[in-house]
């Protein structure tokens, strides 16, 4: 039967992890490395974007990995625009 008016159950359901909360890979096939970066393009001007890895997934872009974004290159007469913050020489005085 079921829970007595009442009463409380005493089972305890647990949270499940939120797809948010995973980690994502490389869209890379074969690379499962962490992703860094987001991969966007609009091929109607021919132009590839790389930002930041944006905090949530989006179906129509790709995450890569550092490596990966680091590597990329795009056909003939299109344009790559790397809108990752450049990454700071290290600097140290001696």
């Amino acid at each position: 039967m079921g829970v007595a008016f009442g009463l409380r159950s005493t089972i305890r359901r647990e949270r499940s992890p939120t797809v948010s909360g995973v980690a994502r890979q490389c869209s890379k096939t074969g690379c499962s490395d962490s992703a860094a970066a987001t991969l966007t393009y609009q091929y109607a001007h021919a132009q590839v974007w790389l930002d930041p890895l944006h905090a949530e997934r989006d179906p129509h872009a790709y995450d890569l990995c550092e490596r990966h974004a680091r590597r990329l290159t795009a056909p003939q007469g299109w344009q790559v625009r790397d809108r990752r913050a450049p990454s700071r020489p290290n600097l140290l005085a001696v």
